[in-house]
């Protein structure tokens, strides 16, 4: 995002480095698009404005293209027919900010489960989280056979995608663990890998799952094959839902 548009919504120039990161966390607004909300906002704040505003300045095929861009990316709304309204620049950068992957892999239509350390995420009832806005991995298992589709859809809609290994990435990504078939289990709604392979992976890694571990011990009873910090344990316990 150029720096000028920033300063226009922000008005902040230390926000910079921010604002640009932010707009990586979802599909990327055309920068003829960012230069076009910035001088509406700018024009006429939280007023309507016509559609036909911009024909001063840009064609129009480009007028057209410019505001079924905007209002695509939720920038801007129709309010009636041939006028608009620009969103306030905070409602934007929320938006920007959501989570995508959890609602790609509902509308994917393919069979899958959250696994590995999002596995134990979503037995924990997320009192556990892995993820951060600055490195968001999901791991997510999948048949082998629809691989490659998987792979598609994901660079369709602009999401990083990897094959079994994670490469270093910020942000939102996803490590599609293919394989041939593999039991599903449902917890809160979300298809998972089943709760013994949630600790075997903790126990595995205990060292940085210790937290987790003894969270599935406290809620699910289950008795891990390494020791766990009774000062942990006891923590663990207070979070059980």
């Amino acid at each position: 995002m150029p720096a000028w548009l920033v300063y226009t919504l922000v008005g902040s120039r230390h926000l910079y480095g921010q604002v640009t990161y932010l707009v990586t966390m979802s599909e990327a607004v055309p920068t003829y698009a960012q230069e076009a909300y910035a001088i509406l906002r700018s024009r006429f704040g939280s007023d309507s404005f016509p559609a036909d505003y911009m024909s001063w300045f840009v064609s129009r095929s480009m007028v057209k293209k410019t505001l079924h861009t905007l209002e695509h990316a939720g920038w801007i709304r129709r309010v009636e027919k041939g006028s608009y309204v620009c969103k306030n620049a905070d409602e934007i950068f929320k938006s920007m900010v959501e989570f995508r992957v959890p609602r790609l892999l509902d509308g994917a239509g393919m069979r899958y489960a959250y696994t590995e350390a999002s596995a134990v995420e979503v037995w924990t009832d997320y009192s556990y989280i892995q993820r951060s806005w600055e490195h968001s991995p999901y791991f997510v298992r999948v048949l082998r056979s629809d691989l490659g589709r998987w792979v598609g859809y994901f660079r369709r809609h602009k999401m990083k995608v990897f094959t079994s290994r994670p490469e270093l990435a910020m942000g939102e990504f996803v490590i599609l663990k293919p394989s041939d078939g593999f039991p599903i289990v449902t917890h809160n709604g979300l298809p998972v890998d089943p709760l013994k392979s949630a600790v075997s992976y903790s126990e595995k890694h205990v060292h940085t799952f210790e937290y987790p571990l003894a969270y599935l011990e406290a809620k699910f009873k289950v008795k891990p094959n390494v020791e766990i910090d009774r000062r942990v344990l006891r923590e663990a316990s207070k979070a059980v839902v």
